[in-house]
């Protein structure tokens, strides 16, 4: 399934002259989207994406939530889904909590069209891409901009968040319903009962067969071991000469515990990243995957055709919170076992605590406004630290804001200030990291769909889902932190994992392998950036960005991150430049 989105805009009614009447949206639904409609008197709930069918008794709840606005009680069902309900004038199309299901408007005086699908929307509406927020993501990241996209006058409703349109009224709702108020052991069953409901009912809808990433890695490798429990798995991973040895040791020990062969695909020099394929589909905003598509046709093949297919993302961000748990365990006054915290792993890891404990003061004094604030005036001012401080931190402008010219600083300091006016994040450190990571990965997750149909498989990912998310979310950050353990929520929860998946505390890593991929495409990739819109529009300066890609192996490495940023996001501009709406459209 390579499309999965479902539109909305104002219809035309009888006696309206032809003209667009708000609240009563026509509505389509791209191919490859399973959708429910529910209908009770003049109420109407749609339920689209990938969930079990509603027993009477949660359909029942949904007309309730819809009468009553009770918008967030809409998102209760299990799965991974967008939810919209039309009672009255009122008409509220949300996704999930991740914004992996997301939603996106255009205003168009007082009508407003939407959309799952951003560049379904910017087709429509003829919305080219904003290049100046292009060139503010490379700088210092998407997710100071919750609310835009990457295309001019095509707006997001961010994850955690939904639609409300009544008349001309327009609102933004939260609905993400997260409250971080239990201890580790408090909310270690209810989210390993949730992961593996969601699992569970997954392999029972596939007819109990699907395939499954094994890569080695605790996420997806406890993923497959929950759906073997019930049905027939086919485990997939890829390898090359520049992959992790220890990952693919521990992918082959979890397909042995479950019984099943580890298909691996044998990559070479035409699967390393950046060796892109003519035909590859366009995604609908830059995608991380779009730099490894010949490496996923090929380790995926054995999965292809298959129901669905299990992934790990958004492991990483439900099972552990990161080093912004103790910036906000000192916003909340526990400066002393934060302290304790930050030493013992600067100990551990051959750092110096004295920087680390100054770095997670600072930003425990900062906020997300002030951050921007000062980034915005780093920037304009040439003063640019590229080097990370070492902790989690509210803003980073990173090596890629030495590249742009002084009227790409300009633009971009710009958009910074108009994001710190907008802010909305929490004021908590620990929050506001985990909410800013879900929605990246979740993003990512989404941007990736349009090329997964070449791929032959159905992607699911059950980290992903509302129920998922909040019983992780539930368990304050630092409960969740692993300090001396790796990712402790996963052990707690789900105690028959074998221990020696658990208590493994390393990860694998692709630096090598996007290197020699970035050497192996050097001359290519040095054309895709000279020839970037950013710099023909006086954005991006080509030559330090081309400097670095040169000695990526050597004095510039610590480049390697926003060069694969730049080259992802010019590819982009490129297909985009080139793809016409090609998108077919059929009535519900």
């Amino acid at each position: 399934m390579s499309e999965e989105w479902i539109s909305g805009s104002p219809a035309a009614l009888p006696g309206s002259g032809g003209h667009p009447v708000e609240g009563v949206p026509e509505i389509r639904a791209g191919s490859g989207c399973h959708y429910e409609v529910f209908t009770e008197g003049q109420a109407r709930v749609v339920v689209a994406g990938d969930f079990p069918p509603p027993t009477a008794a949660q359909i029942r709840r949904l007309f309730a939530a819809a009468g009553q606005g009770r918008w967030a009680d809409l998102t209760r069902l299990p799965g991974s889904y967008w939810i919209l309900a039309q009672h009255g004038n009122a008409t509220f199309v949300c996704g999930d909590v991740s914004g992996f299901r997301s939603v996106f408007y255009a205003a168009r005086g007082s009508h407003t069209f939407w959309s799952t699908s951003a560049r379904q929307l910017a087709d429509r509406h003829g919305a080219g891409p904003d290049l100046a927020m292009a060139a503010a993501r490379l700088a210092a990241g998407p997710e100071h901009w919750p609310g835009h996209t990457i295309y001019q006058g095509i707006s997001a409703v961010p994850g955690g968040c939904g639609l409300l349109l009544d008349g001309a009224r327009r609102e933004v709702v939260d609905v993400s319903g997260i409250e971080p108020v239990q201890t580790l052991a408090e909310g270690a069953g209810p989210f390993g009962e949730a992961l593996r409901r969601s699992v569970h009912w997954r392999m029972d809808a596939a007819g109990r067969v699907a395939g499954a990433d094994v890569s080695g890695g605790l996420d997806s490798s406890s993923l497959a071991i929950l759906a073997a429990e019930r049905g027939e798995v086919r485990a997939v991973t890829y390898s090359d000469p520049h992959t992790s040895r220890e990952d693919l040791h521990f992918a082959h020990r979890v397909a042995e515990h479950i019984g099943v062969p580890l298909e691996v695909g044998d990559g070479d020099t035409a699967q390393l990243p950046f060796g892109w394929s003519p035909s590859q589909s366009a995604t609908d905003q830059p995608a991380a995957a779009s730099l490894t598509t010949a490496q996923h046709l090929l380790y995926l093949r054995p999965a292809a055709g298959l129901p669905l297919h299990f992934t790990g993302n958004g492991g990483d961000v439900v099972l552990d919170s990161c080093s912004a748990a103790w910036i906000g365990m000192v916003q909340q006054g526990d400066r002393r076992a934060a302290r304790r915290e930050v030493t013992g792993w600067a100990r551990a890891r051959n750092r110096a605590p004295r920087d680390l404990w100054m770095a997670v003061t600072r930003a425990a004094g900062t906020g997300h406004a002030t951050a921007l604030t000062d980034a915005a005036a780093a920037l304009e001012e040439g003063r640019i630290e590229a080097k990370r401080p070492g902790v989690w931190s509210w803003c980073h402008i990173g090596t890629s804001g030495t590249w742009l010219t002084s009227e790409g600083r300009a633009r971009v300091a710009e958009l910074l200030r108009h994001a710190a006016q907008d802010s909305d994040a929490p004021s908590r450190a620990d929050l506001a990291e985990q909410q800013m990571s879900l929605r990246l990965v979740g993003a990512d997750a989404r941007d990736t769909v349009p090329l997964t149909g070449s791929w032959g498989v159905r992607p699911v990912h059950p980290y992903l889902d509302n129920d998922v998310v909040r019983a992780a979310f539930a368990i304050r950050p630092a409960q969740r932190h692993g300090v001396t353990t790796f990712k402790p929520l996963l052990a707690v929860s789900l105690p028959r994992l074998p221990s020696w998946l658990t208590s493994r505390c390393s990860k694998g890593s692709f630096t090598r392998q996007f290197v020699a991929g970035m050497r192996h495409h050097e001359e290519n990739l040095a054309h895709l950036i000279r020839m970037s819109p950013l710099v023909s529009e006086g954005l991006l300066d080509p030559e330090p960005a081309l400097t670095a890609l040169a000695g990526v192996s050597g004095a510039h490495a610590g480049a390697l991150y926003d060069l694969q940023r730049l080259v992802m996001t010019s590819h982009w501009l490129a297909s985009h430049g080139h793809v016409t709406n090609s998108r077919l459209e059929k009535a519900c």
